[in-house]
């Protein structure tokens, strides 16, 4: 009996195989930053129109993205999604973890750990807590930045490029007390940065709030956010208390450094 998944000719099988191998190659490149179609055919000594068409077919299926201000592509957080199903934990994750699991069992809310971008955050972390609610999330999924607690707060640490970029899109009103006016969200990313803090009044899904500040983790530096999540009244009734916890559970650790005065970035 032949084998359904064997080769068919070689040179078929060298064309599905080069076409892979240019679109990892292009993956690999972008993983350093932004870049221009130009920049990614030098670097890899491909045709332009190779790496156009690479660059098209990882757009549709959301592994880029393309900034037609400058005409430049960089990856989605689609590879971190696809990562974090992958791998059983990040260096960040295993470093944060503990702190996502003891929140959650301590307070009984559900605690989520996200990074940002593209104007979205990805939940590298969570911990279900001993207060019934439905879950709305999982590990490796997205939320707008601007409408969830976690995204607000690492979307007030982005430049004033990036903040600009966000909400000159279309705001999409998620439920009924979404933010979507530009204005409004600008002051909310002020107040954050002022507070060290970001607050969700069920503005990603309806009746469902959320609290989140920023720390930083790992030798790299990097932003990320951890939050409360749950009922909207309860979330409202514990802010205080919440806030004080996540706080506390940040700057007790050695591996962690709470953020509450970010200087990264400047709301216009």
């Amino acid at each position: 009996m032949s084998d359904p998944l064997a080769p068919q000719g070689a040179a078929s099988d060298a064309t599905v195989l080069s076409t892979l191998a240019n679109g990892l190659q292009v993956l690999e490149c972008l993983a350093a930053g932004r870049t221009s179609v130009r920049h990614l055919s030098e670097e890899l000594d491909l045709p332009r129109q190779t790496v156009y068409r690479v660059l098209r077919t990882l757009a549709a299926l959301g592994w880029v993205e393309l900034d037609r201000g400058d005409d430049t592509y960089c990856l989605t957080s689609k590879v971190w999604s696809i990562a974090s199903r992958s791998f059983r934990l990040s260096d960040v994750r295993d470093t944060l973890s503990p702190v996502v699991q003891r929140l959650a069992e301590t307070f009984g809310e559900t605690v989520h750990l996200a990074t940002y971008e593209r104007g979205e955050v990805t939940y590298i972390d969570k911990a279900e807590g001993w207060h019934p609610i439905r879950s709305y999330t999982e590990l490796g999924g997205t939320a707008p930045a601007y409408c969830v607690a976690t995204g607000k707060m690492l979307l007030a640490l982005q430049s004033s490029a990036e903040v600009d970029r966000v909400l000159s899109q279309p705001l999409a009103a998620h439920t009924p007390t979404t933010v979507t006016d530009p204005g409004a969200l600008r002051s909310e990313l002020a107040t954050a940065l002022e507070q060290g803090y970001a607050v969700n009044r069920g503005e990603w899904r309806e009746g469902v709030a959320g609290i989140a500040l920023p720390i930083v983790s790992g030798p790299t530096g990097e932003h990320v956010a951890i939050g409360f999540s749950g009922p909207e009244a309860r979330i409202q009734d514990r802010a205080d208390e919440l806030l004080a916890a996540l706080r506390e559970a940040v700057e007790g650790s050695p591996f962690l450094q709470h953020s509450s005065v970010p200087t990264r970035k400047e709301v216009r």
